[in-house]
């Protein structure tokens, strides 16, 4: 029997890549693949490709609504099919043909499990380790790294404290009963709360090493330091902190996330970086507030914003 798999895809001013990866969807083994494809208002026409792909259902949104809200509509659009699985995928990445059977197989066998993630190597080094999990610090909201190479991928499944939401399988239901993603973070950090989400659930979180997917790392928010990137990390840093960290926990953060701010203030001048000063304090302070409802002018060129 063949299990199917609802992936969440969401495009944005990246066709060559989103075409790519679909690709690889469509060339995997021993499962069904359904794809729910959401493009959020790239300039110019949608490709041809796209409408003449059964498998893939498109929806093109009129603004950029975030990654979250983008995930979060591609799993309605999958609503009625009922899928097995669901499939959280950068659009940037490429799958290899049997990642997503090792993924399911591995749900179906557990059923405390409610992620399971691949090892995900950079494309343009495929024996490098992108991200497979790791050992998570809560005060400082950090993922530690455990593997650097492929060679040194454990033979089995194991559990992690946090996986990255560039590729993560999840059951269907699993999904909606976790409570999704909060559009309002829009990108960054929400993979941080969906595995929170999943362990206040009660369930696991496990590294399949024999499934593997490789990252393209795109700059499509312009890069780690862009303004945007810069504002949204360090907002949501905070906010998913703030709501998901023991009590006692939480001081010792917000001291720690103060003193990330100061020293970066003075860094980022010395960078000639300067102007990401006052991105970076915006995001403390919306971050702080736990405000992640605010979306500042400046970030959305093109859209007007509160």
């Amino acid at each position: 029997m063949q299990y199917s798999i609802g992936v969440l895809l969401v495009n944005y001013r990246q066709w060559d890549l989103t075409e790519k990866c679909v690709a690889s969807l469509l060339a995997s083994r021993g499962v069904r693949v359904m794809i729910a494809l959401v493009d959020n208002n790239t300039p110019g026409p949608v490709p041809l490709w796209v409408g003449e792909t059964p498998e893939v259902l498109f929806h093109g949104n009129p603004q950029n609504t975030g990654l979250t809200a983008g995930n979060n509509q591609a799993y309605r659009m999958l609503s009625g099919h009922q899928p097995d699985f669901v499939l959280i995928l950068n659009n940037d990445t490429e799958v290899e043909p049997d990642a997503l059977a090792q993924l399911s197989n591995h749900l179906l066998e557990n059923g405390d499990t409610g992620i399971a993630a691949p090892a995900v190597t950079f494309a343009s080094q495929p024996d490098r380790i992108w991200s497979a999990g790791g050992v998570y610090s809560n005060w400082r909201m950090r993922l530690r790294q455990i593997y650097g190479t492929a060679a040194d991928l454990p033979e089995h499944p194991q559990e992690m404290d946090q996986v990255t939401g560039c590729a993560m399988m999840m059951r269907w239901g699993d999904y909606a009963r976790a409570g999704m993603q909060d559009p309002d973070l829009f990108v960054y950090y929400e993979d941080t709360e969906l595995c929170f989400k999943v362990r206040r659930l009660g369930l696991t979180i496990h590294l399949v090493p024999k499934a593997l997917v490789r990252h393209h790392v795109s700059v499509s928010v312009g890069g780690v330091y862009s303004p945007f990137a810069i504002y949204f990390t360090h907002r949501n840093r905070c906010v998913v902190a703030l709501r998901y960290l023991p009590a006692p926990v939480i001081p010792v953060f917000l001291l720690y996330y103060l003193a990330v701010t100061v020293m970066k203030t003075v860094a980022y001048p010395v960078r000639r970086s300067s102007g990401l000063v006052r991105w970076m304090w915006l995001g403390f302070l919306h971050g702080i507030r736990n405000r992640p409802d605010l979306r500042p002018g400046g970030l959305f060129p093109g859209e007007r914003h509160p």
